[in-house]
């Protein structure tokens, strides 16, 4: 049986505005103990924030989080699927673009609705079968270095 990505989602959603601060943004974070808010603008989803890019972006760069808007360290474009959308496709999307979280939307393309979001770790913690399975069918769909830069040490 295929699951769908509304079996296993998180339906709250903690989110913030883009013209917020990063500090107001990681104190959110630390509340809820999070590592990523999905920035609304208004009922659109307009980014992602996550721990990482607050690391990237402001901390390793110097900046003062209080200074720093989340409009301008969050990631853009934002890869949104639909929740009814089985996951299995949801975890080869995670895996081939290296993303950990993935808001899901629900209602007509017009008027796309933020509905939940999907965790790598949640799905791991929950299917491990089947991030096991995928991860190896995702592997075997990597060509292999033909050009021998791998070296196993040890």
């Amino acid at each position: 049986m295929k699951l769908r990505i509304e079996d296993v989602v998180t339906r709250k959603v903690v989110t913030i505005d883009p013209d917020s601060s990063v500090k107001d943004a990681t104190e959110l974070m630390e509340r809820y103990s999070i590592s990523c808010l999905v920035v609304m603008s208004g009922s659109r989803v307009d980014g992602i924030l996550t721990s990482r890019d607050v690391i990237n972006r402001v901390v390793a760069l110097g900046f003062d989080p209080v200074h720093v808007h989340v409009k301008e360290a969050m990631t853009r474009p934002v890869v949104m699927m639909r929740a009814d959308a089985f996951l299995e496709e949801a975890i080869k999307v995670m895996l081939q673009r290296k993303i950990k979280k993935i808001p899901l939307v629900g209602g007509n393309s017009e008027d796309l609705k933020l509905v939940g979001l999907l965790s790598l770790s949640d799905i791991v913690e929950n299917h491990a079968n089947i991030f096991s399975q995928l991860w190896e069918q995702t592997l075997m769909t990597i060509p292999a270095d033909e050009g021998n830069n791998i070296f196993i040490v040890g």
